[in-house]
């Protein structure tokens, strides 16, 4: 009798283990951030399956005089306030936030992964690059600072930016070339990517950080979608 209970007990055992063999399993979803539950080469990048969709986030240079647009008035001068960042990962979270949180490590930003060190509680700039896809025709990309106007007061003395191929798309805050919140428009002659950067240069510390991206597709369109994850790659 102890034989047969044996025999069966080890047919279990061999039949749960078999279905293991040549079973599918599904992988994580593509706009997952690369971690422990991310398959991934000895090299720690992602693989084929899990392709990183998100942005390249950049802390950098700490504005010191003013929170006007007029800092990061073209393309070339935004890029040298993020030449030497304090820190930069590839994120798929943390470019849509409202916190009274001065430091831009807090949990209140929702960075995924969060940043490898504390940043310190003060003025700070962000940017993040990214090429994004997008179909053939109209797209309309807003930004949202809580900024109400241009001036110093309205503007909240910051800026938020958004850029598409090197050209500046929309722009809210002090010294902005429009009230905010701030439109601007692309078209695509084909479908492809284009190059995005959004950048958020946070000066008036008094005010609450706040910054949302919105888009749509069409001529005219009113722009209430978040940014598409799946579209997104670092860059």
């Amino acid at each position: 009798m102890r034989s047969g209970l044996m025999i069966l007990e080890l047919s279990t055992v061999l039949t749960v283990v078999g279905c293991r063999f040549g079973e599918h399993h599904a992988a994580p979803p593509v706009d997952g951030s690369v971690g422990s539950d991310t398959p991934a080469d000895a090299a720690g990048a992602p693989d084929a399956q899990n392709v990183f969709h998100g942005m390249h986030a950049m802390i950098g240079d700490r504005p010191e005089w003013t929170g006007s647009c007029s800092t990061l008035s073209t393309y070339d001068q935004m890029q040298m306030h993020f030449a030497n960042p304090a820190q930069q990962e590839d994120v798929d979270a943390g470019w849509e936030f409202e916190t009274d949180a001065d430091s831009v490590s807090d949990p209140s930003y929702g960075f995924d992964p969060s940043w490898p060190m504390t940043a310190p509680s003060e003025r700070f700039s962000l940017r993040f690059a990214a090429t994004i896809h997008l179909a053939a025709g109209d797209h309309c990309f807003q930004i949202d600072t809580g900024a109400t106007g241009t001036d110093i007061i309205s503007g909240k003395n910051e800026c938020g930016q958004i850029w598409l191929d090197g050209a500046k798309t929309a722009e809210v805050g002090y010294q902005a070339a429009s009230n905010g919140p701030a439109t601007g428009c692309i078209t695509m002659a084909a479908d492809g990517d284009a190059q995005l950067d959004v950048v958020f240069w946070y000066f008036n510390v008094f005010e609450k950080a706040k910054l949302q991206i919105r888009t749509c597709s069409g001529t005219s369109c009113a722009p209430s979608d978040p940014l598409d994850l799946s579209s997104l790659a670092p860059r």
